[in-house]
């Protein structure tokens, strides 16, 4: 018997990052039962951060909170504190469990119906808590990697978290491709690089053959993710760590290049630590010295589990 499709709504704020969180849910969700979906577009508004304003803006902005649809929705969908009241107003409005794919504050906690939190949040267990290992992702092992080549992906400046030294990375870099020199190499930067580390990446490769340099401005939506497929093993900086979890569920060895972190008890710095542990990626200096290799990751799938885990909580016989 043909299944009704669940009428989902999802929302998007806009940062790259958090999309991917959201489409990789949803994408999972679509591989294991029928669905509708609907998107929601929602930008940041300039208004004050208080929660009673926040709610106030939302409820003038989505009034009815249903944008004139009518009937009601399955689930709700979301990644990023900005659309966290959207959610949940529509929710009121038009029923629905809610869930989203990183850690919201602590008032609203409680209204989500379900959250998955990275291991490295350190939240503790509840009932609408379901902790994974990194974030959900696009990502997906195809199996089509070619072992003659290798990715780098550079971030780049965060006050918060780490101390960035561009000369530093550089050397780590070249390091690495003149040690495994029969790769053809392709590098890319981020939005968070600053100029001078693009200026040696840009020098390095024009001056080297088989080394490519693409800065994040030019790589249009979809090429990193292409870039994943084709290349088997691929070189993040720690401070990357979206990368470096969507490189590993796209099947792909992963070195990590250190960083010098502000705070040692950081998530970053606990997510870094969880990695190297659990013997999931490769550090930098253990390779360069010759005391670790690079190695296939075990399979690595958290859109996949959270869509399990939804299904598994309300709708059961969809798993079947």
């Amino acid at each position: 018997m043909k299944m009704t499709p669940l009428k989902v709504v999802a929302f998007f704020d806009g940062r790259p990052g958090h999309e991917k969180q959201t489409h990789g849910v949803v994408n999972a969700l679509a591989r294991r039962t029928p669905i509708e979906i609907v998107e929601k577009r929602h930008v940041t508004p300039l208004v004050s951060s208080t929660l009673i304003n926040w709610g106030r803006w939302l409820a003038v902005m989505f009034p009815g909170a249903g944008s004139g649809q009518s009937g009601p929705v399955d689930l709700i969908v979301g990644t990023g504190t900005h659309v966290h009241i959207p959610m949940l107003l529509l929710k009121r409005s038009r029923g629905g469990r809610t869930v989203t794919c990183m850690t919201p504050d602590v008032l609203l906690r409680r209204h989500m119906d379900l959250c998955f939190v990275p291991v490295h949040d350190q939240v503790r267990p509840d009932r609408n808590i379901f902790t994974t290992i990194g974030p959900p992702g696009i990502s997906t092992d195809r199996g089509i990697h070619e072992s003659d080549r290798g990715l780098i992906l550079i971030g780049g400046i965060d006050p918060k978290s780490h101390v960035w030294d561009s000369e530093e990375v550089f050397s780590q870099v070249k390091a690495v491709i003149e040690k495994d020199a029969s790769k053809k190499w392709t590098i890319t930067s981020s939005p968070r690089t600053p100029e001078e580390m693009c200026v040696l990446l840009e020098r390095f490769a024009a001056g080297r053959q088989g080394v490519s340099f693409f800065p994040a401005r030019e790589t249009p939506r979809g090429w990193i993710e292409e870039a994943y497929d084709r290349n088997e093993c691929v070189w993040v900086t720690a401070d990357s760590v979206s990368m470096v979890y969507e490189a590993l569920t796209a099947g792909c060895r992963v070195g990590i290049f250190p960083m010098r972190w502000k705070k040692k008890k950081g998530k970053f710095h606990r997510s870094e630590q969880y990695l190297i542990e659990n013997g999931m990626v490769t550090n930098f200096e253990a390779w360069i010295s010759g005391k670790s290799r690079m190695k296939k990751p075990e399979p690595l799938n958290e859109a996949a589990r959270c869509a399990e885990e939804i299904l598994k909580r309300w709708w059961p016989e969809r798993l079947k």
